[in-house]
C-alpha cells in the first residue's frame, strides 16, 4: 500500500515541477529561416492551377480549329469525272496498249 502511495506522490511532484518550467523559446533568426524557405517552397495552388486550366484551354483550341478546318475541307463537293470509254479503249488501257513505244 505503501509503495502505491510513494509512486502516486513522486508522479504529482513530477507534474507540479513540469508546471513551474519555464516555456522554450525558439531562435527567432531560425523561425524567420524556415517561414522564409517555407514560403519560397509553397507555390499556391491557384497560380498552377490557372496555368493547367490555360494550357487545356489552349489544347481545346487547336481541337476546335482542327475540327473546322476538317469539315470545311469534307465539307467540298468532290467533282466526279467521268469519262466515256468504249470497248476497245477499255481492253487497250487494260493491257496497256495505247503507247506507241516497243515494250521488249
Amino acid at each position: 500500500m505503501k509503495n502505491k502511495q510513494d509512486l502516486e506522490k513522486q508522479a504529482e511532484q513530477t507534474l507540479n515541477s513540469l508546471d513551474n518550467l519555464q516555456q522554450v523559446e525558439a531562435n527567432k533568426f531560425l523561425d524567420a529561416k524556415i517561414l522564409h524557405r517555407m514560403q519560397v517552397m509553397y507555390r499556391p495552388p491557384a497560380v498552377t492551377a490557372q496555368k493547367l486550366m490555360l494550357r487545356l484551354a489552349g489544347v481545346l483550341c487547336l481541337f476546335i480549329c482542327l475540327n473546322i478546318a476538317t469539315y470545311m475541307v469534307l465539307k467540298q463537293p468532290k467533282q466526279a469525272t467521268t469519262k466515256t470509254i468504249n470497248g476497245a479503249d477499255a481492253f487497250a488501257d487494260a493491257y496497256g496498249l495505247n503507247n506507241n513505244a516497243n515494250s521488249y
